[in-house]
């Protein structure tokens, strides 16, 4: 998006020399960036209306094979509303995850506090050894790691990358979370022994809706392309940085740096 010629003029008209080309060149940078933003604004919109039209579809399909008189067996109906029960919750988490990157992109404030990162990653792992009991899901590093953070926001960084780790590799395959504190911040990396992603993938991970694997597809039912989209947002909310790093074949490690706070001191 060019500068308008009716402002060249008028910049021209106030200012002579270099100071109305590099006045012209702020303002050509503004254009951009509004571009730029309306680029992405339309791009996520498209996505999001894909996202929803395939469980829309599947419901629609459903409930006109229950109007036609298809599912007159007691137990096709039961597979039928549990279908649609599935692709409702499906909907619903999708809704939720855009709701939550919306209020993130709008820089609504946090809920700050002290929160200790290494009880909360041991939360997390206990919850995914429940789900996940064939594989390995370990904790290491610090003792305690306390931040200042949304707790339940900081909570679903945590969920999302071990979850992602758990998703994206075969069955059996550990998982390592390290918690480790210096030079002001506390840095959580979040490694699997997978198949690793391919090096062409890796500056996408973190755009939204974007897939490394072309088999989680929208319409398999697989994820939804959001979670490290979150992580990265919920992250930068919090001033810290999020990044990702694999070698195919050896696994993958996903890290995030927060700035630190003094530990908590505890009675006695």
């Amino acid at each position: 998006m060019n500068v308008p010629r009716r402002w060249r003029v008028l910049l021209a008209g106030l200012l002579a020399g270099p100071e109305a080309a590099a006045l012209t060149a702020a303002v050509q940078r503004a254009f951009d960036a509004q571009r730029r933003a309306e680029d992405r604004l339309r791009s996520f919109v498209a996505d999001a209306g894909h996202e929803l039209r395939t469980p829309l579809a599947n419901l629609h399909g459903w409930i006109d094979l229950y109007v036609q008189g298809g599912l007159r067996d007691p137990e096709q109906l039961d597979h039928a509303m549990a279908r649609m029960q599935a692709e409702v919750n499906r909907m619903r988490h999708l809704v939720d995850e855009l709701s939550l990157l919306a209020r993130l992109d709008a820089a609504q404030p946090l809920n700050l506090g002290p929160v200790d990162v290494v009880a909360l990653a041991g939360e997390v792992i206990d919850d995914a050894r429940v789900v996940s009991a064939d594989r390995a899901i370990t904790l290491e590093g610090a003792r305690e790691a306390v931040v200042a953070a949304d707790g339940p926001r900081l909570q679903q960084v945590l969920r999302n990358l071990v979850g992602n780790a758990v998703q994206h590799t075969r069955p059996g395959t550990p998982v390592t979370v390290t918690v480790d504190r210096g030079d002001g911040q506390v840095a959580v990396t979040v490694r699997d022994e997978g198949d690793g992603i391919a090096p062409e993938h890796l500056p996408h991970v973190f755009e939204r809706f974007y897939r490394a694997d072309p088999s989680r597809s929208r319409d398999s039912g697989g994820s939804s392309g959001l979670g490290l989209a979150i992580v990265e947002a919920i992250v930068a909310a919090h001033g810290g940085t999020a990044g990702v790093t694999s070698v195919p074949g050896q696994g993958t490690t996903v890290r995030i740096t927060l700035p630190g706070q003094s530990p908590v001191r505890r009675p006695g």
